[in-house]
């Protein structure tokens, strides 16, 4: 496994006072792992003119999905699902509700490590009028990535305080709390429509990683 990239960003907000004997220090670092999987976020939605009608055709929608996960043998584990919720829509103002539609809507979410399944499974939901879906680059690493950025993100806020300890003539005598926090960016990759089926190439050929950041927020007690 490739290894991992580091890039390091710091913010400093630094507050001694003689009563409290404190220095307080927020520092964040950043690392970047492999996006070996992605997080593929489709909306199944139908509309019709009766409650019947809309969920008739959501069923429709649904099976398509349904072959494509066994299609791909898509575990039980990688699949997240949320009911179907069914809803009134008005047509005009919302004074005049004379004409309305019946809405559903679904939430499902496939993670996927197979790269090349992503694109397949998008031309058949285009093919099948599906209209709302997207991706994001996740990875198995993610978790390592965050107990490395943490450990930096300590390490510069304890650096630092000492800096402030040293040039201020005091010296760091415990930590009277500390808090943590993580985030990440992965990037997006694009939608390839159904116009991929003839090209040989895809952007998702390239390797991308996923950003995770911990932030450090750290309450050093000192002395004089």
């Amino acid at each position: 496994m490739r290894a991992l990239t580091l890039f390091l960003s710091l913010f400093i907000f630094t507050a001694a006072g003689q009563a409290q004997n404190e220095i307080s220090i927020n520092a964040a670092a950043q690392v970047l792992v492999p996006a070996d999987k992605i997080a593929f976020q489709i909306n199944l939605n139908a509309e019709g003119d009766t409650p019947q009608e809309a969920y008739d055709l959501h069923k429709e929608r649904e099976n398509v999905l349904v072959r494509q996960l066994k299609k791909h043998d898509i575990k039980d584990e990688d699949l997240k699902f949320e009911p179907i919720s069914i809803n009134k829509s008005y047509n005009g103002s919302y004074r005049n509700k004379e004409e309305k539609r019946i809405q559903t809507r679904q939430n499902v979410i496939v993670t996927l490590d197979n790269f090349d399944i992503y694109e397949q499974i998008q031309i058949t939901l285009i093919e099948n009028n599906f209209d709302e879906f997207s991706g994001n680059f996740t990875s198995s690493e993610s978790e390592k990535g965050e107990d490395e950025a943490l450990k930096k993100a300590l390490k510069i806020a304890r650096e630092k305080a000492e800096i402030i300890a040293k040039e201020t003539g005091v010296t760091i005598s415990g930590i009277k709390n500390i808090s943590h926090s993580y985030s990440s960016r992965p990037p997006r990759p694009m939608m390839e429509m159904a116009a991929s089926k003839a090209s040989d190439s895809s952007l998702l050929e390239f390797d991308q990683t996923v950003s995770v950041s911990a932030n450090v927020s750290v309450t050093y007690k000192f002395k004089k």
